[in-house]
């Protein structure tokens, strides 16, 4: 066992981090559809591809449900998302990206270093990749357990904190940049009292994420 110290996390607005990144640069967006939140979040104006795609100079999504790419196209005009598996190579789109974004799928997926593994073979040696998790040690998700339930996505697999990502992309070969957590929306009184106490305890977030780069 090893004692792992919380340090260097920076609490961030997800939304805003992710657009920084990704303007005026060559972009793929692995999960892209969100689903199945993938309706609400659109109309919310929350969705994340509609939100990469408004400042990326160029922008490809991969993503597995076909119901949902064929609705956004029909109801947004989204015509940059295929179809592909992120644990099949083969279903990867050719090109060099300077971001690939992998937001909330790892959980999600049978074989998570597969896909990594894949990720790592598309990436050049400038591309940064940004994945982002559900926190392990989020206070929310604390308090739901001493309430005697959990809210979950019924197809999670997992759960991560920062220092098992970190191992888990050091493992597939990737070298750690930066890691941040964030919290997923919420307006009012409440949730800004929530954000000012996670800017001070980062660790008890909702999310959690890192910039990496293949080594």
């Amino acid at each position: 066992m090893i004692k792992s110290q919380f340090k260097n996390i920076q609490f961030v607005d997800r939304i805003d981090l992710l657009r920084s990144l990704c303007h005026e640069r060559s972009v793929l967006h692995l999960g892209a559809t969100d689903s199945p939140e993938t309706i609400g979040a659109a109309n919310a104006n929350r969705l994340l591809h509609l939100q990469i795609d408004s400042v990326a100079k160029q922008l490809v999504g991969v993503d597995i449900d076909r119901e949902m790419i064929q609705w956004l196209a029909n109801n947004y005009g989204v015509k940059s998302i295929f179809y592909g598996n992120v644990e099949k190579i083969e279903d990867y789109p050719s090109g060099e990206f300077d971001v690939i974004v992998a937001g909330e799928i790892l959980e999600h997926l049978n074989n998570p270093g597969q896909a990594l593994g894949n990720i790592r073979r598309i990436m050049q040696t400038h591309t940064q990749l940004v994945v982002t998790v559900p926190n392990a040690y989020s206070l929310k998700g604390f308090i739901r357990a001493c309430l005697g339930y959990e809210l979950i996505h019924p197809d999670h697999l997992l759960h991560h904190s920062p220092h098992t990502l970190k191992v888990l992309l050091k493992r597939f070969g990737f070298s750690i940049e930066c890691v941040f957590s964030f919290a997923n929306g919420g307006q009012g009184i409440a949730a800004s009292i929530a954000n000012c106490f996670l800017r001070f305890n980062p660790q008890l977030a909702e999310g959690i994420g890192i910039i990496s780069r293949a080594v």
